[in-house]
């Protein structure tokens, strides 16, 4: 790798450990009751999204999606609605994430950079429709918090275009899924 390169790694770990700050600092002096009553409750779609983007990129868990897009699916808003902006916010923040482990890739030591490449070696012998699916199949229907595999692909060095279709997909996917059975459940009651 280039010492040019090496520069920008550096500097865009720097940018998004900065933003993630940031965002953590607005949360820790706004509570979100503050938040929603200056952005109104007519803009709840850029609450959710902002929500589910930020506890997807700050937190190892995407539960904090989850009570918006019920909240949302209570308020009489249709499902795949509810679904479709909270998955995208979710999908921005595990993206978001996957850019800053792909940033810091190179501060592990010689013994981690080995691993790393190793684990990339098998990855790229696998046929790329295989692992985008099982990228697909973790996001989409898995509980388990997203920035596990986000993070571990990225820090092993495996494309970003080949991580962006099945992410996104998954996310909305899930998203959607949680919503539906939230609509199911209002409905019951």
């Amino acid at each position: 790798m280039t010492q040019k390169q090496q520069i920008f790694r550096r500097i865009t770990f720097v940018f998004l450990l900065l933003l993630m700050l940031g965002i953590l600092a607005l949360f820790i002096f706004y509570n979100p009751r503050e938040m929603i009553l200056r952005i109104g409750v007519r803009n709840t779609f850029v609450v959710t999204f902002i929500i589910s983007m930020v506890g997807a990129f700050t937190s190892l868990t995407k539960f904090s999606a989850y009570p918006m897009v019920i909240a949302l699916v209570a308020g009489q808003i249709h499902p795949l609605v509810a679904g479709t902006v909270a998955g995208l916010g979710l999908a921005s923040g595990d993206l978001l994430f996957f850019l800053f482990g792909h940033s810091a890739k190179d501060l592990t030591t010689v013994k981690g950079q080995r691993i790393q490449e190793r684990i990339l070696k098998k990855l790229e012998g696998m046929k790329s429709l295989y692992v985008q699916g099982l990228i697909f199949l973790y996001m989409g229907v898995s509980p388990f918090p997203n920035n596990l595999l986000s993070g571990a692909l990225a820090f092993t060095g495996y494309p970003f275009r080949k991580v962006v279709v099945p992410l996104i997909l998954g996310d909305v996917t899930f998203c959607i899924l949680v919503a539906w059975l939230a609509y199911r459940g209002v409905s019951i009651v």
